[in-house]
């Protein structure tokens, strides 16, 4: 029996191979390397730039090996070049360029980008904008109205040399994505003839190019903000400083909530917290909107011929009167002179009853810029 069974396992296994043998071949055993594959020392036919998975890619030439460039680097001066806080924001890194002749070679860069392409390219120097850091001079710790840095010693002499060419002023993300597409297709001449720390990228002109912001915006004025729901609802009435004409207006009253000091400092008593129900934030709205339109009814007013508006948001509400063009208006001191000259007899009850203020105006010093305020409500 035994004999029988190990005659029908060698017919069996006989019977396999050669079924084996005579079936159409299926590709490579697994044993066997394919060919032009990971295990594949030779190229595939036209790529030029193909390095084996068994070995790593070439490593950064070394800073003595460095050949000079085979180019005469443009001397001219750098200034007008260099980005600004107007450029931008949305913008594409084309390269960037290290060591001592850094600027030089950024600037060849960005003068073949718009003389030969007409791209609106722009040199960021480390120097000028040290990434994150707080040096002085430089944004963000530059005053707000700085357009270009102004770097200087000892920050001056610890900043690396370095210099990248950035494109483009998109004003959207979408636009940047498609200018993207395009650089990367770009191969400048100068690039073939300026050395560079990775000989393996020679030939790939912009291909590594990638989006980036220009860094002299701050962030939160890169992407558009939604609306608050709730102040547009509260700044719909007719008396709303979205229909003033000027940039330019006058604040005689705000209607807040408490405030107050700690005397006590950390570790004192804790604050007295007023119920919510007796804040003045919850009549804040209503006083505004009182108070607005008595002023727009009183004779005063009438007379001097000017508009009252009202503007609410989350903490407060404004009454403001008056529409001006600038801040040098000169019909803003003729409308606070009378205004000062009146504010006693608007709230005095005895002599105009309901009509009366409930809370006396205080006229500002200097008008109010409410072109921010009214771009929130349009």
């Amino acid at each position: 029996m035994k004999s029988t069974y190990a005659a029908l396992a060698l017919s069996g296994a006989l019977a396999a191979g050669t079924a084996r043998a005579q079936a159409p071949s299926q590709g490579p055993m697994p044993s066997t390397p394919p060919p032009n594959g990971a295990g594949s020392s030779a190229p595939a036919p036209g790529e030029t730039r193909v390095y084996p998975a068994a070995s790593a890619l070439p490593g950064p030439t070394p800073v003595e090996a460095i050949p000079p460039p085979a180019m005469a680097l443009p001397d001219d001066p750098i200034e007008p070049y260099l980005l600004t806080k107007a450029n931008g924001p949305f913008m594409v890194h084309a390269k960037t360029f290290y060591g001592p002749l850094a600027e030089r070679m950024a600037l060849a860069l960005c003068k073949e980008l718009r003389e030969d392409f007409h791209l609106p390219a722009y040199i960021l120097r480390k120097k000028d904008f040290p990434q994150h850091s707080y040096i002085r001079g430089t944004p963000p710790t530059a005053p707000s109205e700085t357009m270009t840095s102004a770097i200087k010693n000892p920050e001056k002499v610890r900043t690396h040399d370095e210099a990248a060419v950035l494109i483009g002023d998109e004003k959207t993300l979408a636009g940047s994505e498609v200018l993207l597409h395009k650089v990367k297709k770009l191969h400048p001449k100068c690039l073939e003839k300026m050395p560079g720390l990775w000989e393996w990228r020679r030939g790939a002109g912009l291909r590594y190019a990638t989006r980036t912001t220009n860094p002299y915006v701050p962030a939160q004025y890169l992407y558009p903000k939604t609306k608050d729901k709730l102040v547009l609802q509260m700044n719909s009435g007719l008396r709303s400083i979205g229909h003033c004409a000027g940039s330019y207006s006058l604040q005689v009253a705000e209607f807040s909530g408490r405030s107050g000091f700690d005397f006590h400092g950390v570790g004192g008593p804790p604050p007295i917290v007023q119920p919510e129900n007796t804040s003045p934030l919850k009549t804040a709205h209503d006083d505004a909107e009182r108070m607005a339109d008595k002023l727009g009814r009183s004779p005063e007013i009438q007379r001097l011929g000017v508009p009252v508006y009202v503007y609410h948001d989350r903490t407060s509400s404004r009454v403001f009167v008056g529409s001006f063009a600038s801040e040098n208006d000169p019909a803003f001191t003729t409308v606070r002179n009378e205004l000062l000259k009146h504010a006693v007899d608007l709230s005095n009850r005895k002599q105009r009853g309901r009509a009366a203020l409930d809370v006396m105006i205080v006229p500002a010093m200097v008008p109010t810029n409410v072109a921010q305020i009214k771009a929130q409500l349009q």
